[in-house]
């Protein structure tokens, strides 16, 4: 028995449809599932390398049909070999898209002994097949992959009793990628998009109480981020959690079809991280705090009751969106920005995060190049840029979390070397300074503990055993303290 069918068990009704709960107790970072994608697939139209999933300008010269990048000259036996035998085919049609290619890759599921069972679980999948009939995305699929394929005469070779290859079966196809897809780390600084069947089955909330880490194998670990008891459902966040709800709620509507009503959603102070409040214009004349929220679709001022009109607060919206874009890599507009920006939005608003992420990469590349040799403020705004990006994610991401282990390390690192560079300029005492040392090691090890979760072959995982070095470091940075005086 392995960890899904020992510690998940599939439920099922008319709201949810299939959805997953804990079938024993879980701890805290034990592990849920293993899985390996039944799909990896392109994305963006992208033609991607059926061998290696680089991107690809040529076709495999045997079938005619699957892209191969210049270093691959084969990619699966049964793929290649299935296709070679059907002597009429228009294998021109299949190569105008790389979304051909995904729905190729589900029908040979099919079609192999091998993965029969696997493409029966695949297609019980999720559709939300009538949400998008007669809609942009139909036609698009209709377009570029049905008519495509009908006309490449593929039907003809690729019979089945139980279903045809129509065009609704094309659109279901489609559409159960689109609704259960993965997003993955492709070879290039791009990405791609995988199906994993178990996963799958995770409700949605923009609060979860799992963890999903996928490595360079493309092999999924999910974990659990506390406690779980048996009977709880097992729970997944669909889209960005550092977005506002109602960005949150656009991109579950356009992409998974439904509308989230979690705690989050529902919570106009977004469980008091006040992600999406506006800062309000009496209350702030008044000098006191007021904070305008969207309650019953209508901006009102939770201290005043003072009201805004829809349209301003999406006129700010997309102004600043348009302002973030403009000031791209541009540490100065950015910092020109937040100052603009805080007399509309809170400081934890999506928006004002989305900058100060910005700037702290920016100040990470300063002072990791030393040739800058970054000064005493770097470092100071780099602390309170963490701190108050760490405030927001310990209220929208309670427990074991990647980006809040990301952002404690990135606390550490600068509030250590701010701390000798105070001590070197006679501020603070050495007891001070190993005090505040023993901080910053607690920060670390904390960031170590969360990250430990994740599997070696991802990127958080090789930070974890880079930053178990440079906790080590830090512990004979202290002990040298003990030493020299």
């Amino acid at each position: 028995m392995d960890e899904f069918d020992k510690k998940c068990k599939i439920e099922q009704d008319n709201e949810l449809g299939r959805y997953l709960t804990a079938a024993i107790d879980i701890k805290a970072g034990e592990t849920i599932m293993l899985e390996c994608p039944v799909l990896i697939l392109s994305a963006n139209d992208e033609r991607r390398c059926s061998n290696c999933f680089l991107l690809a300008n040529e076709f495999c010269s045997k079938c005619k049909v699957f892209p191969l990048c210049g270093n691959c000259n084969t990619h699966n036996d049964y793929d290649c070999n299935k296709f070679v035998d059907m002597n009429e085919l228009k294998t021109s049609e299949l190569q105008k898209g790389g979304q051909i290619y995904g729905v190729l890759k589900c029908l040979l599921l099919r079609e192999n002994t091998e993965t029969a069972e696997c493409y029966k679980k695949f297609i019980q999948l999720e559709a939300h097949l009538e949400e998008r009939r007669n809609t942009e995305v139909w036609d698009e699929i209709k377009k570029n992959v049905v008519t495509p394929i009908i006309n490449s005469g593929l039907p003809n070779y690729l019979k089945s009793d139980e279903e045809s290859i129509d065009e609704e079966l094309l659109q279901r196809l489609c559409s159960i990628v689109d609704v259960n897809c993965f997003e993955i780390r492709a070879p290039d600084t791009s990405y791609m998009r995988a199906v994993y069947l178990n996963a799958s089955l995770m409700s949605h909330q923009c609060v979860t109480n799992t963890v999903v880490a996928i490595d360079d194998n493309y092999k999924m670990k999910v974990y659990a981020n506390r406690d779980i008891t048996q009977g709880e459902m097992l729970l997944n966040c669909y889209t960005n959690v550092l977005l506002g709800t109602e960005e949150r709620r656009q991109n579950l509507k356009l992409g998974k079809y439904f509308f989230c009503t979690c705690a989050r959603c529902e919570d106009p102070t977004e469980l008091g991280s006040h992600m999406s409040s506006l800062i309000c214009p009496p209350c702030a004349q008044n000098k006191r705090d007021g904070f305008v929220v969207k309650k019953n679709n209508k901006w009102q001022c939770l201290t005043c009751q003072h009201t805004v009109k829809t349209d301003f607060v999406e006129n700010i919206l997309e102004r600043a969106k348009e302002e973030i874009f403009h000031a791209k890599d541009d540490i100065y507009r950015y910092e020109l920005l937040l100052g603009k920006l805080n007399r509309f939005f809170h400081r934890n608003h999506y928006m004002m995060i989305d900058i100060k992420q910005n700037v702290a990469a920016i100040l990470r590349s300063i002072i990791l190049n030393l040739a800058h040799r970054p000064g005493r403020k770097v470092y100071e705004r780099k602390v309170r840029l963490c701190q108050e990006i760490l405030n927001v994610l310990q209220i929208i991401q309670p427990g074991i979390s990647r980006l809040k282990a990301i952002a404690l390390y990135e606390l550490c690192n600068a509030s250590a070397e701010l701390h000798r560079m105070r001590f070197n300029e006679n501020e603070i005492s050495q007891k001070e300074l190993k005090e505040l040392l023993q901080q910053s090691e607690s920060m670390l090890r904390e960031s170590i503990r969360m990250l430990l979760y994740e599997p070696v072959e991802t990127p958080e995982g090789k930070l974890a055993k880079s930053m178990l070095k440079e906790l080590k470091d830090l512990q004979n940075d202290m002990d040298m303290l003990k030493t020299k005086f």
